[in-house]
């Protein structure tokens, strides 16, 4: 067995950088980022159970289980639902934390596809730098 070259640490660090990494970034931010975002019914509940007013919760129920795409825009259609800004200020944190995220169906197909189509591009790309098939 011989000594670690410079052209292993090469290919070890590529292989982390582009093959690695990638893969496990795909596989921890996709599902959170393709999920949408709701207020339900025990969410409103709970905000009752933690004596919330009712002119912060009243308003609310109009968007009950209403999907929106990004958190911050159900926070902003809250903030103007609510009339008095002091209140939604003092109860905002609260609210942010009933707010739940509805997983989308399949994600894991979807993760497998935009890995396959990661790994495609990979490799059309290494076949153009490195025609031969060695990293130096």
């Amino acid at each position: 067995m011989g000594i670690i070259t410079w052209g292993d640490i090469r290919r070890g660090t590529l292989a982390i950088v582009l093959v690695i990494a990638p893969t496990v970034l795909l596989g921890t931010y996709l599902a959170p980022a393709l999920q949408s975002y709701q207020i339900t019914g025990p969410g409103l509940w709970e905000l009752k159970r933690k004596q919330v007013p009712d002119a912060v919760i009243e308003p609310l129920h109009e968007l009950r289980l209403k999907p929106y795409f990004f958190k911050f825009r159900l926070m902003s259609e809250v903030e103007s639902r609510i009339s008095d800004p002091a209140l939604y200020k003092k109860y905002k944190k609260k609210i942010e934390r009933q707010i739940s995220g509805l997983a989308m169906p399949a994600i894991e197909y979807i993760f497998l596809a935009a890995l396959a189509a990661y790994y495609g591009v990979l490799w059309f790309g290494t076949r153009k730098w490195f025609p031969d098939g060695k990293i130096s």
